[in-house]
């Protein structure tokens, strides 16, 4: 019995792929991009947060802790749990008077998520749609994600991944088999510059897409390049993304999209910094002139997802 680490689970979602799609966002990730939007998704164990809002500091999660895993600063405004202690029976969660206590992750095994799918099917088969697995890193649970997709192709449902490929080239070599679409998420094209703001290089990414490239099996491959202002949003950056996507066989379009900051909150809520606050998103005119950089390329391109 094959089991997954399952963040959330959006449903007819119209990004991610064609039609109406699931959006199956798994736990864990090996990059430590400093925008990330799902801080909640890079640790495979589960992530504890507060509802800032919600929390009266009645302090009734720490007591009913029966392992004394979960602490406070004096101030009540900061909760640590101690994973080396805790044992995600979640009686903090359930028993928070307020609703005020979240828990980010949750195991599902192959079967339970198929059963699940199995009840949008109409939505997929009149929209053109399907299920598209996310993360975090999705194949870093290449067993659960592999076997989750031949189970939706052998239900007729169109499958789609989206991976930063930062993984063992087998990993992405045990789910190609089951591939409608992959969207191939790129970050910098400098290898320097990717370290130090996703925390690893990018020559195992590139290595692996140009792999993904020249294998038998024949699918579109989207590339997707984050645009974040003073980061990776360069011209001499964007320059590059073309001359290496200009190479790609399988490439069906690149797509920019414009840096947003609608995980501010979370890292709020597990009390984490975020270190870009000063960012604003890139505007329209100035999108619209990188997408004509790379258009001048001779590449199809558009701003989203």
């Amino acid at each position: 019995m094959t089991v997954g680490r399952i963040l959330r689970i959006e449903k007819l979602s119209t990004f991610d792929g064609d039609g109406l799609r699931t959006v199956i966002f798994l736990k864990g990730c090996p990059l430590g991009c400093r925008w990330c939007s799902t801080p909640e998704s890079q640790k495979k164990t589960t992530d504890f947060g507060i509802h800032k809002n919600k929390c009266t500091n009645c302090f009734t999660c720490v007591d009913t802790c029966p392992e004394g895993a979960i602490s406070h600063d004096d101030a009540g405004d900061i909760f640590t749990t101690d994973m080396t202690l805790c044992k995600d029976c979640r009686q903090c969660v359930d028993g928070c008077p307020a609703g005020a206590r979240i828990a980010y992750g949750y195991n599902a095994t192959v079967d339970e998520m198929l059963r699940e799918l199995g009840k949008d099917s109409v939505f997929y088969y009149h929209s053109g749609g399907g299920v598209t697995v996310s993360g975090g890193e999705p194949l870093v649970q290449k067993d659960f994600v592999a076997a989750l997709l031949e189970g939706c192709v052998m239900q007729g449902i169109n499958t789609a991944v989206e991976t930063s490929g930062h993984v063992p080239w087998e990993n992405i070599e045990n789910v190609l088999p089951w591939i409608d679409t992959l969207f191939y998420d790129l970050k910098h094209l400098d290898a320097n510059i990717h370290r130090q703001i996703t925390g690893v290089d990018n020559g195992l990414i590139l290595e692996n897409l140009k792999k993904i490239d020249e294998t038998h099996r024949s699918f579109p491959v989207i590339v997707r390049m984050p645009v974040i202002p003073t980061l990776n949003d360069q011209d001499a950056n964007i320059k590059a993304l073309g001359l290496f996507c200009r190479g790609l066989k399988k490439l069906k379009e690149i797509q920019l999209l414009p840096y947003h900051r609608l995980g501010i909150e979370t890292y709020r809520r597990l009390s984490l910094s975020y270190g870009l606050e000063g960012i604003r998103s890139p505007g329209d005119d100035e999108m619209n002139r990188k997408v004509d950089l790379l258009k001048d390329m001779g590449l199809r391109v558009r701003v989203g997802g």
